[in-house]
């Protein structure tokens, strides 16, 4: 008897999970950045950033460790940072009529510049790889970890708003324990996610970098996604950049760890440049430039008619990301 089936309903089971979990956790971010003088943008680009970005930590963990495959790990990281900012841009497409009043903080133009320098570094690991590589690691990934310190030691800790705080029934400290709560059983939730990953694309015959861009980043981009969605939809949009862009960030820091846990005898370096990881280089670095863009036109630009060209600007990511998908699956020539 085929029991294909079976992957194929825990894959789904797992997505459930994930967006169930990440729902809590966009409510209860919400409700620690309503009710403590922390910064919206540390809430949402460190605590919410790091706990969505469990999923792409222990999946990249478990493809060295579990699955060993190596090639999934820079699938899995730049597959994600592109879903994010696609799906990112979708969800401000969606509430349009709350981003007539957004507002995002301009530590986010630092966060974004780092953003790019870490594409850089990452395209210098992936086209220099042999050059490197010092032991099993290689040097690129102690420089990307730096920069993400040098990000999270630049970020603002404390609120400038004095907005008036909200009453959600939860006080300060139940959100905080059932936000611990939520991000521990993300954490099974991720490990299971690798494998089931790992036999969806042995099934449908896949490339494990492609299937892990796809059915692994898709599934990994699942927190970002619904938690900002959540927390747009509660007009929160300045956490919920907070969230995309300090989950890019992270992601990228995960690829240190992954290195450093990636001396299994006769195992190949993380950074393996093939077509896909190219085209999710280039064109996430392009993403990430054209948000940027779209922060400073709105922040800048109070006519009107700027939110025309805001959203509009805001249709290029996820146009990217269908571009990445026309080419790797060879409709357009890549």
């Amino acid at each position: 008897m085929n029991w294909d089936w079976l992957v194929y309903i825990g894959y789904i089971a797992m997505v459930a999970v994930i967006v169930t979990l990440s729902i809590k956790l966009g409510k209860y971010v919400d409700i620690m950045d309503a009710k403590s003088n922390i910064s919206g943008a540390f809430i949402g680009g460190v605590m919410l950033a790091a706990v969505t970005s469990l999923p792409e930590l222990f999946t990249s963990l478990s493809a060295v460790w579990i699955v060993k495959q190596n090639d999934m790990i820079i699938g899995n990281i730049l597959g994600s940072d592109l879903i994010n900012l696609a799906f990112f841009g979708v969800i401000l497409l969606i509430y349009w009529r709350g981003m007539k009043k957004a507002k995002f903080s301009t530590f986010y133009y630092t966060a974004l510049g780092v953003a790019c320098g870490m594409y850089a570094l990452v395209a210098i690991g992936l086209y220099l790889a042999e050059y490197m590589q010092f032991t099993w690691f290689s040097v690129i990934s102690p420089a990307v970890l730096v920069l993400y310190v040098l990000f999270v030691r630049s970020m603002p800790k404390t609120s400038e708003s004095d907005d008036e705080k909200k009453d959600e029934g939860l006080t300060l400290k139940q959100a905080v324990v059932r936000f611990v709560i939520c991000a521990v059983v993300l954490i099974g939730a991720s490990i299971a996610m690798t494998y089931l990953t790992d036999m969806v694309a042995e099934k449908l015959h896949l490339g494990k970098t492609f299937a892990g861009a796809l059915f692994l980043g898709v599934a990994t981009s699942l927190p970002e996604l619904i938690s900002s969605v959540t927390l747009c939809h509660r007009g929160n949009f300045n956490a919920a950049a907070g969230n995309i862009i300090g989950s890019n960030i992270f992601n990228f820091a995960i690829l240190f760890v992954a290195d450093v846990f990636s001396f299994i005898p006769n195992s190949s370096g993380i950074y393996i440049l093939n077509t896909d990881s190219k085209w999710l280089l280039i064109l996430g670095a392009i993403a990430t430039v054209t948000t940027l863009c779209m922060m400073l036109i709105k922040n800048k630009c109070t006519k009107k008619y700027a939110l025309f060209g805001v959203q509009a600007i805001n249709a290029v990511p996820p146009i990217l990301y269908v571009i990445y998908l026309l080419i790797t699956t060879g409709i357009i020539i890549g």
